[in-house]
């Protein structure tokens, strides 16, 4: 074909017109003739190829100059070959020659372009192609400099492909105008890359140095390329934050060297650092750290090619070590873990021996050195590479198991995990580790802890069951034999951790404790079960799992689905919470049985019954999970032998779901008959949420129920069985709407009842369910006023009315959506689930919860029902089903703006919640045609203007349409499409903002509020402040055009008017501004407008509007521009000027230099304090406001370290100057200045080390003035422990002026600080401190120590004064009897049931001075030593079990520096503790150094909680309804059946320690004999109890109840306890006085009892007895045992 064409093209033959109008029309075509940019570049691209079939290279540049001769003014007629060309007058987009010259680029031939004319002219690429970057282009529109850097990309291509041949003169390494244009156009692309092409760009910017160095060579002059150092220059000056900036230093890498590179820039490490630990910036970080170590090993490589890994190593360190060091050190887990993960796997890969030098960075004692070491241990564990941490660093290794900090601690069971392989599993060391390490770890608090450990815990099973597989294969071939190692220790582990897990699960577990048992049993069945499962992507069970699970099972091994493991889960079915019962539910599903025992079955239908039958929602949701449990695991012959009928239902229906879901529907019948008759009564004994709840779950949640209403034979039963239940449901809500109305008018049909009205509605309810009523003299309390608060009778009926309004609404939307999707209407010959009329009666049941309802968890649940009735029913085909939603969106609408008698939308009634579920149900890919006209309505209803006069009780139509304009930006699906009415909705609250009526304020003002979020892309949760990187000015107009200009607006108007007062529009503008963030480039021409108007401000006569213009500023002055901005502010506060502008110039320059990120990437930072330094006249006298000389001093804050020292001086002379002025202190912002005074001279002190500045601020203390006093302590809780010298000079001037503080009693808020800041400076943890000086006097401690005692005060103050005591006893000389009366009060202050600031206190005191009094006591021989410190570690057992995570570490660094006094464990020092490590720790030092004194067995029993067992089984058989609110316990966090389990091996070691006549051994036996009778009582009665029979339902209900577990568990430790002291005296034939049973016999009742609630799942226990405590297992690593 191209011969053919060539022919026709370039010969002058009268018949080639047809080809012609082809070349006519791409001419057309790409002179913008089709608006489509792909045709137009393809047209080029064929004009290209046309050109290509020229004969001589000659004809072929001619006809590329002709064609391009078609763009000038005045093309006239061309010729290409034989062909002519004209070209019509067409409106020209000045692409036509990018898209042509991209064409010529793309396809010619190089003879063509590199032909050169005769005449010396150049050669088409370096001439007409050239792409047109001259000045201008930078203006252009996106798709111009899209096209136009694509078409240079080619240039520089095809410039490469022809080079040297075409090179006559200099093309990129001259002075020329052309080469600097090149440059800077290539720069410029580089440094701020157009989005989507910033790959492209950084490719063509990489060819171009290419370019530029073969150029250089080529001309002779190699050695010299500028080029590269201007480049590296304009590098270093772009501020750290610039993104492009790292990869145009890769592409300068290759040319410049590393050496270089870093030696210009030095920071870099600590900048790619701050890259990391900014999201955007983390993965241009991680490839530039590649760049440079790759480059690096290259360049030494050749340069020392005999060079060993070491000194490679070496050389890495010079420069990257600190850095790298430093990053996986940091507390900041985004930094740590993304160093982690990608820094340190490159560096050990490019430069193995580095591992060396990074292990002796780690070798410091600290957190953060453990952090590291823990780090670069795992990562060579995954590399393979280095020998086992276990054998390396034991004593490191079991530090860092026993960590308080969870990543350290995960990071160490890692490494006890096996080798990098699947199948290399741990040795019988690290498993023993392993085990000890789950055991402490149970109970951690934090979520993602408990998922680390969980996937922990499921690689070191998988390797384990990998390398069983690989043994029991070897087995195999190898013939019969003893079973191997691996796959003995792979049996062992897996029982341990399944009885572990099991019996961690029962209810006196806490909360966390039971959620980490099931997340470890959920991956011991996922990893060694061979239950597969399609949900899976990855983890499905290995091929010949079987077989290891028959070894297992031959061998009386893995039991797991149990009938103890079966119980444990039917007792996390009971737990209040869902985190709970809801994996509890799952793991019953998917891996037990199909079926239940018919015992079992029974049992949890009756318990679920109960649950039902409970007030408490809890309790419900746990039955309605009983529920469908039981739908899902008992088939249709048992439900109907188990499930009641009446005897005229005739036969049972042979469909299980059918079966239960009606039980369900009769008893919502019953209850709601019962309702009718007495509210009260049914909310308390037979509430109606509770079948509700059921009946949501088994529809809704059971797959079993949708499998069913798919079936043929069921669907009629289905269908009369969903019309019974919406029929019933549409009652039910009618009646609660009745209750809660009572006999109040209803005027308005939409209108929810007011508060008052409710509040009659219910009190009438509670009245008419009483029995008997009230008598005289009660009737009267009960009309003297309203309770305060509600009493349990009004909250049983409104929790009933409230949770079954948001079941129904629940159940309804779901239900709907089930149906439609299972059956829709009219589907072929299929009738429908549900019929119209059904759906009707759905809607109208949700529109009137939703419009009658004000209980915001009702109107959540009801909307999301309506949400889902809508989205079904907008989905449909059938167009009467759609018109559901439009109809109720129309009716919705027209109450809205029509006349009305009542509120719609105050107090938070479901009408904006209604509108918003009905446009959110609409299809998400679509026009949305009803979100569409709501908000045309919307918009228009509140541009109507106010009357005249209104009724201020009523909302106005305005106001009710902004609450639901409001809904809609707030509603989760519908925030994004909102936004296309950005613009109208900005200005529609701006100018609300200036209205008369206060209601339209308020709500123009939640608006904006919604609206700002929306626009910054923030989430409008509390939990979540948003993401910090937000949009800078260019990237937000970019994205909304049009708020440029309204945005503007505001601020122009001010402009105009001349007037600079507070306007309500402005503030909010202004709020907005300022939660931008700075760019990184010049600002756009729109852009500086608004930092011109926002300098303007500066001169407001309003103070708040001059804060916040400067605030405003700083998104509007990018780090580029920060020089001259601040330069501008500078320069006019040398003179004086007006007031307001000295001031708005000094605020708008502190905010701009106040950012950390300014301060560290600003460069002209000297000229701005030579400016500050000139302005040295706002400090003096001669300027009169206090809050300028104030502000002055705010900004020379942040530049004090750049400040010359004979300013600094000057300075701090007129600072002094003003502190000694005494004298009224009447003017305005008198004592800001002095407060920021003081805090100078404290910062001047801090910052120079000097101890005599600080010694000068105790006359600031002594002083008469209280706010300096005060600003003085407030730098020092900030900043004063900063500086060691610094602190013990403000120490010792702390102790100096307490004295006088302490007597003056008029002020406890100066005491306060005091205190506190005295404590502060003493807050890092030693075991040995400084003796006090100056020594003070006792009077000084009598006085704090009755301020604890009597107590009679703040908690505030009573914390602090406690912990300065404790100082005090320290640091001073000993006190017996002080420290006697200090022990009880920390005693006392340790009891759960006091205030946390107490508790938090007393440990910081045990901190502090606990452990000299512990160590001291031990040391000696006096008792009353003894007894003060068993007090102090009784206070840290309790303290290291509180709820508050702050008391815990407290008592754990106290257990910690105890730990370092005993010198016997196996940790490092300087390492916190965990703090059930710390509580074994304080058990051990009780048992070891205060065995024999004759307080310690009583203080221990203490802590053995004594309970009624009787009145608690009492409690589970009585059918009594529970009360609607269940008293919290003093301290959840404890679990005092878990420490009785975990204190039982310390109490049998110190039986087995003491001797016959110790002290220790008479408490014991007199304790024996008290309770001896009671436990040998109690466990006859278990016995009986759980003998009985007809009692699963109570067994079940016992099962679930932690009060009963937890007093069977004490039992149980109390009876072994029992029998250990009463066997030793008869074994050396001496009986215990006052016993009155034998042990045989306790021995006896103490094993019937424990086997008979092991049988029940009450007292599950590890086969091999292993308990926490005096467990030599955690040192096995260290002295090699096991």
């Amino acid at each position: 074909m191209p011969e053919e064409v060539g022919v026709l093209v370039w010969s002058s033959a009268d018949d080639v017109e047809p080809l012609a109008s082809i070349l006519q029309s791409l001419v057309q075509v790409i002179m913008g003739k089709v608006a489509n940019k792909d045709a137009r570049l393809l047209a080029g691209t064929a004009l290209g190829m046309l050109v290509n079939t020229a004969p001589t290279p000659e004809a072929g540049a001619r006809a590329v100059s002709e064609l391009l001769g078609l763009l000038s003014s005045d093309p006239g007629n061309q010729r290409f070959g034989g062909l002519r060309v004209a070209v019509p007058a067409m409106n020209s987009d000045e692409l036509e020659y990018l898209v042509l010259s991209r064409g010529f680029l793309t396809s010619c031939r190089k003879e063509i372009l590199t032909f050169r004319p005769p005449g010396g002219k150049a050669c088409l690429l370096l001439g007409d192609l050239m792409p047109p970057i001259g000045p201008g282009w930078s203006e252009k529109n996106m798709d111009y400099r899209a096209l136009l850097l694509q078409a240079f990309s080619l240039w520089l291509r095809r410039v490469q492909e022809s080079a040297p041949d075409i090179w006559m003169e200099r093309l990129l390494s001259g002075a020329s105008l052309g080469a600097q244009q090149l440059t800077q156009f290539i720069w410029d692309n580089t440094k701020s890359p157009l989005e989507g092409l910033s790959e492209a760009t950084l490719r063509s910017f990489s060819l171009f140095l290419e370019l530029y160095g073969k150029e250089c060579e080529h001309f002779g002059d190699e050695a010299l390329r500028p080029l590269y150092d201007e480049l590296l220059e304009r590098v270093w000056a772009l501020p750290w934050p610039t993104k492009a900036r790292y990869p145009v230093l890769c592409a300068l890498l290759p040319f410049l060297g590393s050496e270089p590179v870093l030696a210009a820039l030095p920071e870099l490490p600590q900048h790619l650092l701050l890259c990391l630990s900014t999201n955007p910036l983390s993965p241009t970080a991680v490839d530039t750290y590649r760049c440079f170590l790759q480059a690096q090993q290259a360049e030494w490589a050749v340069a020392e090619p005999g060079a060993g890994e070491g000194a490679l190593a070496e050389r890495w360190a010079r420069h990257w070590l600190p850095a790298v060091a430093e990053a996986l050190q940091s507390p900041v887990a985004a930094l740590q873990s993304r160093a982690a993960n990608s820094l340190l796997p490159l560096t050990l890969q490019l430069f193995p021996a580095s591992a060396g030098l990074l292990e002796q960075a780690f070798a410091g004692p600290g957190l953060a050195c453990l952090r590291g070491w823990a780090t670069l241990q795992k990562t060579q564990k995954e590399l393979g590479r280095g020998p086992p941490a276990a054998s390396q660093s034991p004593a490191r290794l079991a530090t860092c198991l026993a960590c308080g900090d969870e990543a350290v601690r995960l990071a160490g069971a890692s490494l006890l995990c096996g080798g990098p392989g699947s199948a290399q599993a741990p040795g019988p060391k690290e498993l023993a580790a392993f085990q000890d390490f789950l055991r402490l770890n149970l109970s951690g608090s934090s979520a993602s802890f408990r998922q680390l450990l969980q996937a922990t815990v499921s690689r070191l099973l998988g390797r384990l069951r990998d390398s069983a597989l690989a043994a029991l294969r070897h087995q195999g071939e190898a013939g019969s034999g003893p079973p191997p190692e691996p796959l003995l220790l792979t049996g062992d582990l897996v029982e341990w951790l399944l009885q572990l897990s099991v019996s961690q699960l029962g209810p006196a577990s806490g909360f966390q404790r039971r959620r980490t048992a099931l997340l470890l049993l959920t991956a011991l069945l996922t990893t060694c079960t061979d239950s597969w499962s399609p949900e899976r992507k990855k983890g499905q069970p290995p091929p010949n799992m079987a077989a290891l699970l028959s070894w297992a099972r031959r061998s009386g091994r893995w039991d797991f689905t149990s009938r103890a493991t079966l119980l444990a889960l039917l007792s996390c079915l009971q737990d209040s919470t869902s985190e709970i019962r809801e994996p509890a539910a799952n793991l019953l599903h998917l891996y037990f049985p199909p079926a239940l025992p018919i015992d079992l079955a029974e049992a949890l239908l009756e318990r679920a019954c109960q649950a039902l039958s409970s007030a408490r929602g809890q309790e419900v949701e746990a039955g309605a999970l009983m529920m469908q449990t039981l739908l899902q695991k008992v088939d249709s012959v048992t439900l109907q032998s188990i499930v009641p009928r009446p005897k005229e239902e005739g036969p049972a229906l042979g469909c299980p779901s059918l079966i239960l879901i009606s039980y369900l529907l009769r008893l919502l019948q019953e209850r709601h008959a019962m309702a009718q008759r007495d509210l009260l009564q049914a909310a308390r004994a037979q509430p109606l949420h509770g079948p509700l709840c059921a009946l949501r779950r088994c529809l809704l949640e059971a797959p079993c129920t949708g499998l069913s209403m798919q079936q043929e034979s069921a669907r009629g039963a289905w269908q009369e069985q969903l019309m019974a239940t919406v029929t019933t449901l549409a009652e039910v809500a009618s009646f609660l709407l009745a209750v809660l109305r009572g006999s109040g008018e209803d005027l308005q049909p939409a209108a929810a009842p007011s508060l008052a009205d409710m509040g009659l509605a219910i009190n009438a309810a509670v009245w008419q369910g009483r029995t008997g009523g009230l008598g005289a003299e009660e009737e009267e309390e009960e009309e003297g006023g309203p309770p305060l608060l509600l009493s349990e009778e009004q909250g049983c009926i409104l929790t009933c009315c409230w949770i079954s309004a948001k079941e129904i609404g629940l159940l309804l939307g779901g239900l709907v959506e089930k149906a439609l999707l299972l059956a829709p209407p009219n589907a072929g010959s299929k009738p429908s689930l549900l019929t119209l009329e059904g759906l009707q009666t759905i809607v109208a049941t949700l529109q009137g919860l939703m419009l009658r309802c004000r209980h915001w968890g009702a109107l959540e649940g009801c909307a999301s029902g309506l949400t889902m009735v809508c989205r079904a029913l907008l989905s449909q085909p059938d167009p009467e089903l759609q018109e559901l939603p439009q109809k109720l969106l129309l009716q919705g609408l027209e109450l809205l703006s029509g006349p009305r008698h009542s509120s719609v939308t105050r107090r938070a009634a479901g009408f904006p919640l209604f509108i918003q579920c009905i446009v959110a149900g609409e299809p998400t890919t679509g026009t949305r045609p009803l979100l569409t006209c709501c908000v045309g309505t919307l918009l228009e209803l509140v541009k109507r203007p106010l009357p005249q006069a209104w009724d201020q009780t009523l909302d106005l139509p305005q106001v009710s349409a902004l609450h639901v304009l409001q809904a809609l930006v707030r509603g989760a699906g519908l925030g994004s499409p909102m936004l296309e009415w950005a613009s109208p909705l900005l200005e529609l609250c701006l100018g609300a903002l200036g209205s008369p009526c206060w209601a339209m304020r308020n709500a123009s003002t939640q608006l904006f509020g919604a609206l700002t979020g929306r626009l910054l892309g923030q989430s409008l949760s509390r939990e979540d402040g948003g993401s910090p990187n937000g949009l800078s000015p260019e990237a937000f107009f970019s994205l909304y055009p049009r708020l440029e200009a309204v945005l503007l607006a505001p601020l122009s108007s001010l402009e105009s008017t001349g007037e600079l007062c507070l306007r309500p529009a402005l503030h909010a503008v202004l709020t907005l501004l300022a939660k931008l963030q700075p760019g990184t480039k010049h600002l756009s021409s729109s852009a500086a407008r608004f930092q011109e108007r926002l300098l303007q401000l500066s001169v407001s006569p309003v103070y708040a509007t001059r804060a916040m213009a400067a605030r405003a500023l700083v998104p509007f002055v990018p780090l580029v521009e920060l020089e001259d901005v601040l330069l501008h502010l500078l320069r006019g506060l040398a003179e004086p000027g007006p007031h307001n502008m000295l001031h708005g110039q000094l605020l708008q320059a502190y905010a701009l230099l106040a950012p950390d990120g300014a301060r560290r990437t600003f460069r002209g930072l000297q000229a701005i304090v030579q400016q500050v330094e000139a302005a040295f006249w706002l400090l003096t006298p001669a300027q009169h406001c206090p809050l300028i000389r104030s502000a002055y001093l705010w900004l020379l804050s942040l530049l004090t370290g750049d400040c010359s020292e004979d300013f600094l001086k000057r300075v701090e002379a007129a600072v002094t100057r003003e502190l000694g002025a005494c004298g009224p202190d009447t003017q305005v912002g008198l004592s800001v200045l002095r407060q920021e005074c003081a805090r100078f001279l404290c910062r001047e002190a801090a910052r120079s080390a000097d101890a005599i500045r600080t010694r000068a601020l105790g006359s600031l203390l002594r002083g008469s003035d209280p706010e300096v006093r005060r600003a003085v302590l407030a730098w020092i809780l900030e900043e004063g422990d900063r500086c060691k010298p610094v602190a013990c000079v403000l120490q010792t001037v702390l102790l100096e002026t307490l004295w006088p503080v302490l007597q003056d009693r008029s002020n406890p808020e100066d005491l306060k600080l005091y205190l506190g800041a005295l404590v502060h400076l003493n807050q890092a943890p030693c075991a040995h401190m400084d003796p006090l000086s100056p020594t003070l006097p006792p009077t000084c401690r009598d006085h704090l120590l009755s301020l604890v005692e009597v107590a009679g005060t703040s908690p505030t103050l009573l914390g602090r004064a406690l912990c300065a005591l404790s100082l005090l006893l320290a640091l001073g000389p000993e006190d017996l009897p002080f420290l006697d009366r200090w022990s009880l009060v920390l005693e006392c202050w340790s009891d759960p049931h006091t205030c946390e600031e107490l508790r938090l206190a007393a440990a910081q005191s045990l901190r502090l001075a606990g452990v000299q009094v512990v160590v001291g006591a031990w040391a000696g021989t006096d008792p009353c030593l003894a007894a003060r410190a068993l007090r102090l570690l009784n206070a840290g057992i309790f303290l290291l079990q509180d709820e508050d995570q702050a008391v815990r570490l407290e008592a754990s660094i106290f257990a910690s520096l105890l730990a370092q006094q005993l010198g016997t464990q196996p940790w490092e020092a300087g390492a916190t503790l965990q703090a059930n490590q710390g509580l074994l720790l304080l058990l051990q030092v009780i048992t070891t150094h205060f065995g024999a004194c004759e307080n310690t067995w009583p203080l221990l029993i203490l802590h053995l909680p004594q309970s009624d067992l009787e009145g608690l089984l009492e409690e589970v058989g009585a059918n009594r309804p529970p009360n609607l609110y269940e008293e919290d316990g003093a301290n959840f966090f404890a679990e005092p059946a878990v420490f009785a389990q975990v204190l039982l091996p310390f109490l049998l070691h110190l039986l087995d320690r003491a001797e016959g006549r110790a002290p220790l051994w008479v408490q014991a036996q007199e304790w024996a004999s008290a309770r001896a009778p009671g436990v040998l009582q109690s466990l006859q009665l278990c016995c009986l109890w759980w003998s009985q029979g007809n009692a699963g339902s109570l067994f079940l209900k016992a099962l679930g109840c932690p009060k009963l577990h937890t007093a069977l568990t004490v039992l149980l430790v109390e009876a072994e306890l029992l029998v250990r002291v009463l066997e030793a005296p008869q074994a050396s034939g001496v009986a215990v006085a006052g016993a009155s049973c034998s042990s045989q016999e306790l021995r006896q009742a103490w094993g019937r009892a424990r086997a008979v609630l092991t049988q029940h799942g009450m007292a599950p226990q590890l086969k091999d007895g292993r308990r926490p405590g005096l467990d030599k297992r955690a040192c096995a690593l260290i002295d090699g045992t096991r």
